[in-house]
């Protein structure tokens, strides 16, 4: 047998190694995703909201929103919540909730699904600056006493009443919507308790 014989028959047969190996890859990696579970979005009836402990540093302020899975089985969320303010009286201007952090407390998150555990906790975030606009004192018309939020990607929709109340400690409490110059930061649904800050 010749030197380009000898070539050849190795080539060959390294080809057809090559192409073994990557053939068992393929049907392993098909494999693996055949096989795994699809986790469905959540049932707004198995979720419950709470406001956490808020977080205040030189008029920046944020206050937490936990969501937790009261179901047997996991679920997903994804997405920003939408939010609506609710004050004792009418309000002096309408309220505007953006989607981006209105304060150093928290810092832009991706948005990511998040897989949510029997008895797991996610949560977002709400974010502003207080005293930027003190003309309208403080009152009933400027107290935003509870939101209304509407999670993304669950059915049924619903509304879920979310109320500012103050703790044992004196703090919480309504938030003076006025003072933040009714505007509002949202992060995104995020894996854990409180999103993340800086």
């Amino acid at each position: 047998m010749n030197c380009v014989s000898k070539f050849t028959r190795i080539l060959a047969i390294a080809v057809g190694v090559v192409a073994f190996s990557c053939s068992s890859a393929g049907i392993f990696v098909g494999s693996s995703i055949a096989g795994s579970a699809t986790v469905a979005d959540c049932s707004s009836g198995v979720l419950s909201l709470k406001v956490g402990f808020s977080q205040a540093s030189a008029g920046n302020e944020g206050t937490p929103v936990a969501i937790t899975n009261n179901g047997s089985s996991a679920c997903t969320l994804a997405g920003y919540p939408s939010a609506v303010a609710h004050t004792e009286s009418a309000s002096p201007r309408p309220v505007s909730f953006v989607r981006r952090p209105r304060s150093l407390i928290y810092v832009a998150a991706p948005v990511r699904t998040v897989v949510l555990a029997p008895k797991g906790t996610a949560s977002f975030g709400i974010s502003y600056v207080d005293g930027r606009d003190q003309q309208y004192g403080q009152g009933k018309r400027c107290s935003m006493n509870y939101v209304t939020i509407q999670l993304p990607r669950i059915a049924p929709a619903r509304k879920f009443r979310v109320a500012f109340r103050s703790g044992s400690d004196g703090f919480g409490g309504a938030i003076n919507e006025c003072f933040a110059d009714f505007e509002f930061g949202l992060t995104p649904i995020v894996k854990g308790s409180t999103p993340p800050g800086p």
